[in-house]
């Protein structure tokens, strides 16, 4: 019971700041057939499908080395409020790295350029209590208060956003895997 009562104080699990959320993960397929802007338009559609919002690209770099080679950077970020309280956030580092342009047939004969080399997603998520600042750096009775909402009325509904960020990231390597896979159909001329 004591136990219980005293889960944890406060001050040692700071409620009001970004929580990492996961081991994030890596998708690394090399010497492959893809479209990068296939890929960041099918991310950006299950985003928006997920209610996520504010997706943009950021860091987006590009390099051509003297060897004809092509290098790409880049971030995607997308979030979305739970509630008054909470805010979910995914961002993506992708890199290309080698890659060359390649002419490739498909299926039904069409004609299409895509790349060819090694392409590394990076994910990363997190969420942020308290992303309006109703709590932040709240003293006294406050501070109490917010004890007492995060700890006793908040936590659970916490752990169940954190799961459901949890199940959203395995669902986002599942597709930039798919759809790395979907380029297997194309045949190099």
């Amino acid at each position: 019971m004591a136990k219980e009562i005293i889960r944890g104080k406060l001050v040692s699990k700071v409620p009001h700041v970004t929580k990492k959320v996961g081991q994030g993960g890596k998708v690394i397929v090399t010497n492959v057939l893809f479209d990068i802007d296939d890929i960041i338009k099918a991310v950006r559609f299950w985003s928006g499908r997920n209610a996520y919002y504010g997706f943009s690209i950021t860091n987006f770099e590009e390099e051509i080395r003297k060897d004809g080679k092509y290098y790409y950077s880049g971030n995607m970020t997308f979030e979305r409020n739970m509630d008054f309280y909470l805010r979910q956030r995914f961002s993506i580092d992708f890199a290309i790295k080698g890659a060359e342009k390649v002419q490739v047939e498909g299926p039904k004969g069409d004609i299409r350029n895509l790349m060819k080399g090694k392409i590394i997603f990076t994910l990363f998520t997190d969420m942020d209590l308290d992303y309006d600042n109703v709590f932040k750096n709240s003293k006294g009775l406050r501070g109490f208060i917010h004890h007492i909402f995060f700890e006793y009325i908040y936590f659970k509904t916490y752990e169940a956003h954190k799961f459901e960020l949890g199940t959203n990231t395995g669902k986002i390597h599942t597709l930039l895997k798919s759809q790395v896979d979907s380029f297997k159909i194309y045949k190099e001329i």
